[in-house]
Order: structure tokens, then C-alpha cells, then sequence
């Protein structure tokens, strides 16, 4: 069988997405057994990481305007590869650590110990920065600029494949992480995603690579202008030097606050202000109210498959009532989905142990078929509504606007970082995300005119 270009980016993503979704769940996991009294440790690492993402997107996405696109496709992929395999050794390293002094079993004095370990994790922090921004860099080269030109400006069918890849992936690794997590010696799970990683680096390498080949608009950095029966195939050198000099051209903060997708980029940003979702935050506080590894496994698969139901949904509503709609339906979903998972928090003391997993597991699971509507309509309009030569450097400070959130939600979980008192940072993410549709609610009546249209769903 013999892959064509889409499949070859398809098979390429889904390795990528895999083994960052894996490690994303694993790295919190261990993270909640090496330190089990408090949010603080997993809220620090979250804070570092989304702090150097903020201050950094907007560069990586003007880099990526400059660099060729195959060596910012081979810097990406190397960094976050290493910054794995690295952190995987150093966090089973910490476990043994911390459990050999928990046992008594070392001979080191308890400040010896408690440096050495304090020392390892300052390294993995700094492990996941690299790795988060890679990543970042990976993401907007590959689904703003490769996919755009690869599908030639047509992305209606490449973008869903690739959120439902992305999706599946959060869907089944988290099971064969918790699985994985559960043997009985954690060497094995280190060797499994050190090899996996390694040997995942080579066949995405070797797969880019090949598009890169097959695609000679790839090899050009000027914007790329998907063909039409109006538009010159072969431009001219001074047109060429305006792409050229349009393309180096960043977008500016005061540029990208009037431009007209900020509103709907904030509404997008303010979605991160939430630690309800099966993220770092919410996962190691219910690790430590008493769920194991494997169910929460088997949740957040049952919260992706939801996400990928999203993914079907939202093309079939957009094909009635357009993208802009379907975001202002599906984030308001998403808004009274939460709702549940916060009165399920609220009341865990009252309420039966099977009530309290059903609201909220089921709201958590729910909430996610929003989001995710929300997120792939939110990515077509900012296609559709930014030109080719300002994605990157939009992307850019979006991925910046989503850090500074993101930030804030860690910054929550540090201050109220006793499980017991979670219900305040829950309540906090619910009040923001209903204000985030309210964001989203404004940009609508000022593209549209109006909210509500008089078109019947068949």
C-alpha cells in the first residue's frame, strides 16, 4: 500500500500526538505518587512549563516565519523527543529515590536526599519547558503551514482528521499509560516509552521528510497562495520579493488586539482557566481523593471518545448553521456541562459516592464534546478570517494568550493547593469559562448582527 502525502501528515501526527498525550498523563501520574499530600509539586511544574510557553509562543512563531521548514520540523522533533526520553529516566529515578527513603533503605542522610530530589525535579521542569515548546513550535509548523499547503487551502477534511487523531490519542494512551503505570516495577514503563519515543522519532522523521520531497511549495517560505483558475502559477520576481518581505513581517501586539479574531482568541484562552478537564491539576487531586491509575485510564478514554464524537458533530452542525454558530452553541455546552462536574465537587461530602462519580465523570466526559466543537470551529474561522502570511504569528500569540490562562489555573491550584478546599479554584474555572461565552457571545453579535438566525435543523 502505497501512502499518499495526507496519510503519510495523518500517520506522522498521530505518533507525534501519541507519545506527547502519553507521557503528558504519565508525567502528572508519577508526579501525584512521588509527592501525595499536595497539589503544589504537579501545580508547580504546570506554572513553569505554561509560564515559559507564554513568554516564548509568539517568538516561536515568528522563528518559525524564518527558519526553512524542514529544519523547523527537524529542531522541533529532536528537542521534544530528548526532552522525553530524559524526563522518563530522571522521573524513575526520583520515584526509586523517594521510595527508597520513604523505606529507610539508603544509607544518605534525609537533606542529602531531599536535595538530590529537589535537584532532579528542578531538571525535569526544565525538561518540560523544552518539551512544551517544542511542541508548541511542532503544532503551528505542521497544522497552520504544512497542512494548509499541503491540503491547498482546503482544510475542511485534513483539520477534523487531525483533531480526531489527536483525540484517539488522548483517548487510548491514558489507558495504556494507567495500565502501563500499574506493573509492578516502574522500569518497565520507562523502557517502554524511552523505546517507543526513540523509535517513534525515526519513523515521523522519515515520513515529514518525505512530504517535504513530494511538495515543492514546502521548500519556499514565501506565503502560499492555493491555486485558482484567476492566479498566476508562476509569479513574478517582484512579486516574490513582496511575499518574501510580507512574510517577515511579525504581527504585532497592538495589531493582533484589533485584530478581528481577538475576540474570539480570548474566548479560547479563557477556556484554559479550568482545572475540571482530566489535566495535570485534576488528575492528581483525584489520584489523591482515592481514584487509581487504571479507572482514571478508562475516563478521560471515555472523555475522548466524546471529543472525538465532537469532532464529527461540529462539521454536520457547521453545515447548517456555519462555523460562528456552532462555536456559540458548543461553548455554551460546554459551559452548563461543567456546571455538573462543579455541583458533583461542591456536594462530595453529601451526596452518595455513586451520585458524586456520575456528575462528575459524566459532566467531565459531556463537557468535552463541546470543547471540542468549539475548538475546531474556532480553528477554521481563525483560518478563514487571517491571512496566509499572519497565521503563524497569530497562532503564535494565541498559543501566548492560551499560556497566560493556563498560567492562572496553576497559579489557583497553588494557592489553594489542599485537596480538600478544590472546590474554590472549581468554582473559579466554571465562573470564567461562562464569561469565556460571554466573550465568544460578543464577538458573534458583532461579526453576525444578531445571535439567533431562522434556519430549521433537518
Amino acid at each position: 500500500m502505497i501512502l499518499n502525502n495526507h496519510h503519510k501528515l495523518y500517520l506522522s501526527h498521530a505518533l507525534t500526538s501519541w507519545v506527547d498525550r502519553s507521557f503528558e498523563f504519565a508525567s502528572y501520574l508519577l508526579i501525584s505518587k512521588i509527592y501525595t499530600s499536595s497539589l503544589l509539586q504537579s501545580s508547580v511544574y504546570g506554572l513553569t512549563t505554561t509560564l515559559a510557553a507564554l513568554v516564548l509562543s509568539n517568538q516561536i512563531g515568528n522563528w518559525i516565519n524564518i527558519l526553512s521548514r524542514l529544519n523547523t520540523y527537524r529542531v522541533t522533533l529532536l528537542v521534544q523527543k530528548i526532552s522525553i526520553v530524559v524526563s522518563t529516566v530522571l522521573f524513575y529515578y526520583l520515584f526509586v529515590l523517594n521510595t527508597n527513603n520513604n523505606d529507610g533503605n539508603v544509607k544518605d542522610s534525609s537533606r542529602t536526599l531531599h536535595g538530590s530530589s529537589n535537584g532532579l525535579y528542578a531538571v525535569i521542569i526544565v525538561l518540560g519547558c523544552t518539551l512544551k515548546l517544542s511542541f508548541i513550535g511542532n503544532s503551528i509548523a505542521i497544522e497552520k503551514d504544512w497542512a494548509f499547503i499541503i491540503s491547498e487551502g482546503h482544510l475542511e477534511v485534513l483539520l477534523p482528521t487531525m483533531r480526531r487523531i489527536d483525540l484517539v490519542c488522548k483517548t487510548v494512551s491514558p489507558i495504556f499509560v494507567g495500565f502501563l503505570l500499574a506493573a509492578p516495577s516502574h522500569l518497565i514503563a520507562t523502557i517502554v516509552i524511552c523505546a517507543w519515543t526513540t523509535v517513534s522519532a525515526v519513523v515521523e522523521y522519515i515520513l515529514v521528510s518525505q512530504i517535504h520531497n513530494d511538495v515543492p511549495a514546502l521548500h519556499s517560505r514565501t506565503p502560499y497562495t492555493p491555486p485558482t483558475p484567476t492566479t498566476s502559477a508562476t509569479p513574478t520576481e517582484s512579486e516574490h520579493q513582496e511575499q518574501e518581505e510580507e512574510a517577515s513581517a511579525p504581527v504585532s501586539l497592538r495589531e493582533y488586539i484589533h485584530h478581528k479574531t481577538f475576540l474570539i482568541t480570548l474566548s479560547v484562552g479563557m477556556l484554559y482557566i479550568n482545572v475540571l478537564s482530566f489535566g495535570g491539576t485534576m488528575t492528581s487531586y483525584l489520584t489523591m481523593i482515592g481514584y487509581s491509575n487504571s479507572l482514571l485510564g478508562i475516563m478521560k478514554a471515555v472523555a475522548g471518545i466524546m471529543g472525538v464524537a465532537g469532532t464529527y458533530a461540529q462539521p454536520l452542525l457547521s453545515k447548517r448553521i456555519g462555523n460562528v454558530r456552532t462555536g456559540l452553541w458548543s461553548i455554551w455546552q460546554l459551559s452548563l456541562t461543567l456546571s455538573l462536574v462543579l455541583i458533583a465537587i461542591a456536594n462530595k461530602a453529601h451526596d452518595t459516592p455513586t451520585t458524586t462519580s456520575v456528575l462528575l465523570f459524566g459532566g467531565v466526559a459531556a463537557s468535552r464534546l463541546g470543547l471540542w466543537m468549539f475548538d475546531l470551529a474556532e480553528s477554521l474561522i481563525l483560518q478563514e478570517y487571517t491571512s496566509s502570511s499572519h497565521i503563524t504569528s497569530i497562532t503564535g500569540w494565541q498559543y501566548s494568550m492560551c499560556n497566560l490562562f493556563d498560567l492562572l489555573q496553576y497559579v489557583l491550584t497553588i494557592v489553594w493547593s489542599d485537596p480538600a478546599i478544590f472546590v474554590v479554584p472549581a468554582s473559579i474555572s466554571v465562573g470564567v469559562v461562562v464569561a469565556a461565552a460571554g466573550v465568544y457571545t460578543g464577538f458573534v453579535w458583532k461579526d453576525r448582527g444578531h445571535l439567533l438566525h431562522h434556519i430549521k435543523l433537518k
